[in-house]
Formats: structure tokens, C-alpha cells, sequence
């Protein structure tokens, strides 16, 4: 065989083997998009294309189809264009409709309640914020429950699994009881509802507080002691200067009430 034939042959069979090794090599692996931006403004509209709420971010990271993260984040909740609730935190990560709140989280509705807690979840489409194990202050004291929600259309406070109120008015109050409420300037505690009050306890069903009265309304069998008697009713109305009841009241009172042994 000539030298020029057993070139060419050579080269045919490296060209092959060349071909075969590109085939048979897997693709190389094709890094998702990662999209990265400062200055971030997002924003959420109701059935009628009023904005609910708007979010500003100082920078962030987003995946197509993975989760997005921003951090530097401020977060407002609007009603008629004005803004009811604002919500801050360090980094908000987010993938479709639900997003989690991170490191150093507040939430404030005007002077009436604020939260601060180092974890949040946000799910737009139920318009709700909820978080574990949580103090929150409202505008006449404080109450700790181990599961809060906040409802940012509404702007109401939910609060269970077992709640303790500090009501720090004229005539303070500390209340437990396995749930609360709180909306606007009336908070309400139900089931299983006790009341310490100056010298006082009282059991009942439901205790609603106004803090721009500061009144305590108990209602639903009330059963009070105080340190010479006891009183059955039900309701009973706790004021700074007062205490009165009705429905079906009944007191027994000790000796000494009116003084003497």
C-alpha cells in the first residue's frame, strides 16, 4: 500500500473516532439564568386594579422557575390609596404566590400594632402574615401567643393556641384565655377566659377591651372572687372606678364585708 493511501486511511479513521467521541460526550449542563437587579419595585392589585400593596427591595436575585431573593426589603399595605400597615425585613425570598419574610422582621399598624420577629411567612392570595411564637404590642399593652396571623385587608391581629394579655390602661389587667382578636382599638380574648384585676380574678367565656374606653367586658358565666365575697353573672363590666353586672347576678359575700369580725 503507497504511503499516500495509508495517509488518507489514517486520517479517515481519526475523523471517525473524532465523531464518535463528540456523540458519545454528554452536554455540557446549561446554568439557569440568574438575573440580578438594584433598585427593586413590585406591587399587588384587587379584582378591580387598585394597588394593595407595594414592595420595594434595595437589590435581588431572581431564577426563572426557582425561588427569588431580595433583601432590603419595605413593605406597604394600602386601603383608597393610603397606607394602613407597613412591613420591613432583611431578605424576603418569594416563588409564586407565597413568599417568607427573614432577619430582623417588623410589622406596624399605626400606633395600634407592632410585631417583631425574626421570620414571617406572606401568602398574597390569602392576604395573610403569619409567624410562631410571638409578642406583639398593641396600643394598650402587649399579648404572646405561639401562632399569629394578620390579615393585611382587614387589618386584624389573630392570635391562639393559648394567649396572654398584658393590658396596661388606668385600671391594669392581665388576661389569658386560648385565643385573641384584635382590630382597630377593640381586642377580644376567648375561651377559657381568666382576668386578674387589683385583688381580684375572674373566670368567663369571652372578655372584649376597649382601649379607648378602658372598659373590660366579660361575658358567657362569669365567676368572680374577691377578697370577701364571691359573684356569679353574666356580665360584668370592669372600669377604672367601677365593676357592675347583670344577667342572673348572684353574690356571696363573707363575713367582715361590711366590716367587724
Amino acid at each position: 500500500m503507497s504511503r499516500k493511501r495509508i495517509l488518507i486511511l489514517v486520517v479517515l479513521i481519526g475523523g471517525m473516532i473524532a465523531v464518535w467521541l463528540l456523540l458519545s460526550s454528554p452536554a455540557p449542563k446549561r446554568s439557569r439564568a440568574l438575573s440580578q437587579a438594584r433598585g427593586i419595585s413590585l406591587f399587588g392589585y384587587d379584582k378591580q386594579g387598585r394597588t394593595t400593596w407595594a414592595l420595594h427591595a434595595e437589590q435581588g436575585d431572581t431564577k426563572k422557575g426557582e425561588d427569588s431573593t431580595l433583601t432590603g426589603v419595605s413593605l406597604s399595605f394600602l386601603s383608597d390609596k393610603k397606607v394602613e400597615a407597613k412591613a420591613k425585613c432583611d431578605t424576603l425570598s418569594y416563588s409564586g404566590d407565597k413568599a417568607t419574610l427573614t432577619g430582623n422582621v417588623t410589622l406596624s399598624e399605626d400606633e395600634r400594632i407592632r410585631l417583631v420577629t425574626q421570620r414571617a411567612d406572606w401568602n398574597t392570595t390569602a392576604r395573610e402574615i403569619s409567624a410562631s411564637d410571638v409578642t406583639i404590642e398593641v396600643q394598650s399593652g402587649s399579648i404572646t401567643a405561639p401562632q399569629f396571623r394578620y390579615q393585611t385587608d382587614d387589618r386584624r391581629a389573630i392570635m391562639s393556641g393559648g394567649v396572654k394579655a398584658s393590658l396596661t390602661g388606668a385600671l391594669p389587667l392581665t388576661v389569658n384565655g386560648d385565643k385573641a382578636d384584635a382590630h382597630a382599638d377593640l381586642i377580644t380574648i376567648e375561651g377559657n377566659v381568666r382576668v386578674h384585676v387589683r385583688d381580684e380574678i375572674y373566670t368567663a367565656d369571652n372578655l372584649e377591651y376597649s382601649s379607648t374606653d378602658d372598659v373590660a367586658t366579660l361575658s358567657g358565666g362569669v365567676v368572680g372572687t374577691f377578697s370577701h365575697g364571691e359573684i356569679t353573672a353574666g356580665k360584668l363590666v370592669i372600669g377604672k372606678d367601677e365593676t357592675s353586672a347583670s344577667g342572673s347576678v348572684h353574690i356571696s359575700l363573707k363575713s367582715g364585708f361590711f366590716g367587724g369580725s
